[in-house]
């Protein structure tokens, strides 16, 4: 056996003791004293914050459920109505197409589309230069029939009373004869005469028949001529339409027909007219309901004294069926509803009162509380802005701006 030398011996007794010595640091930093007492004090510091945080919250929740603000209105009486609204086109009874009357060029046009004319205007001359002609003929020969009817009437006068004198001798200074026919001259000349103050008013006639003239008062709709087109009697020259007295024609069904009569008034609005309030009265309720649509027609007027009304135009009629004079009027916004009932809620003495509602007429903004118990009255400050948060019994604070 080979013996190991004093040296070697202590290279690895040193090198043994290097590996296997502790390192103090280490084990101070991770002693489990140490680690258990920071993680202690961590946990405690931490749920102490929490709690106050969440008892904060529920103190402000707490305050802010115990005072609602709210903004209220102060209800009011006064005049409602059971109204009825309906849709019509404005329109005229009276619409005349005019048309000429002769194959002529057109030589001159006087009116317009909107203007307003009165019966019997003219409102276009055609050329009339043949049937001037013709008068002018008609007016020579009744002149010419005129002086021989005058000369026939003279010597028929003369003759008479030749006949009825006598000479120095006694005997007649006319035969009958000549009596006779000096009368059937005079008769030949009356109906010469006749015939050509005819003729004449034929020439007047056909001269007249040159000139478009407007057969009612009104207002040009339509003008489908032009200068220098060629008239034709089968060609629409233009389309009065009298505004004078407009009528508003709409349809209601037939649930409605006891609630329309004959002269019940009416207000109307109409885009094309903004800012102006119509008015008129119904004229006639057709007794008939039409058995495809259901509806029964009914025809109003339209009051024209602020100006006329263009024919054409579509109105918004409101008719008032019923009304109440003291009326307490809630506003819609103010309205909650929980199944079939109908309430709102009013600040008494800082506390919101829940209290139904039994509605009456409505209006597009308000509806009217009857209230049977006098639960509701007029001054009562009703929620307006809030109420869908309140319940009965809340406390309440008015909103002031």
């Amino acid at each position: 056996m080979k013996r190991i030398s004093p040296t070697t011996c202590l290279i690895a007794l040193l090198f043994l003791g290097s590996c296997g010595s502790p390192d103090p640091s280490p084990k101070e930093d991770n002693n489990p004293s140490n680690s258990e007492t920071k993680g202690v004090s961590s946990n405690e510091e931490s749920p102490k914050t929490h709690s106050d945080r969440a008892w904060s919250g529920a103190e402000a929740a707490n305050q802010a459920k115990d005072v609602a603000l709210v903004r209220t209105t102060t209800l009011q009486r006064r005049l409602a109505q059971k109204s009825l609204v309906a849709v019509a086109d404005v329109v005229s009874l009276d619409e005349v197409d005019v048309f000429p009357e002769r194959t002529q060029p057109i030589v001159e046009l006087l009116v317009e589309e909107g203007d307003r004319v009165h019966s019997g205007q003219v409102l276009a001359r055609l050329r009339d230069k043949v049937e001037q002609l013709a008068l002018a003929e008609a007016q020579v020969r009744l002149s010419e029939a005129e002086n021989e009817n005058a000369r026939a009437e003279r010597d028929h006068a003369r003759n008479t009373s030749l006949k009825e004198s006598t000479g120095e001798t006694g005997t007649q200074l006319i035969s009958d004869r000549e009596l006779e026919t000096s009368r059937q001259a005079m008769v030949t000349a009356s109906t010469a005469h006749a015939a050509a103050k005819v003729a004449q008013d034929r020439a007047k006639f056909e001269m007249e028949q040159t000139v478009i003239r407007a057969p009612i008062a009104g207002t040009i709709a339509t003008r489908e001529i032009s200068l220098g087109d060629m008239a034709n009697p089968s060609a629409r020259a233009f389309q009065i339409v009298d505004d004078s007295q407009p009528k508003a024609i709409f349809y209601r069904p037939q649930r409605e027909l006891s609630l329309l009569h004959k002269n019940q008034l009416f207000q109307a609005e109409s885009e094309a007219l903004p800012g102006r309030s119509l008015h008129g009265k119904i004229d006639r309720v057709s007794p008939v309901v039409d058995m495809e649509s259901g509806t029964f027609k009914v025809t109003a007027s339209l009051n024209t004294d602020a100006g006329p009304i263009p024919i054409g135009v579509l109105v918004k009629l409101r008719l008032v069926l019923d009304e109440h004079p003291q009326a307490l009027m809630v506003p819609k916004k103010a309205i909650q509803f929980k199944g079939k009932e109908m309430f709102c809620f009013v600040v008494q003495e800082d506390k919101a009162v829940r209290v139904s509602i039994t509605p009456g007429f409505e209006e597009p903004n308000f509806i009217e509380a009857l209230s049977v118990d006098g639960s509701l009255k007029a001054g009562d400050e009703v929620v307006m802005v809030g109420a869908d948060r309140l319940a009965d019994g809340d406390s309440v604070e008015i909103a002031t701006e």
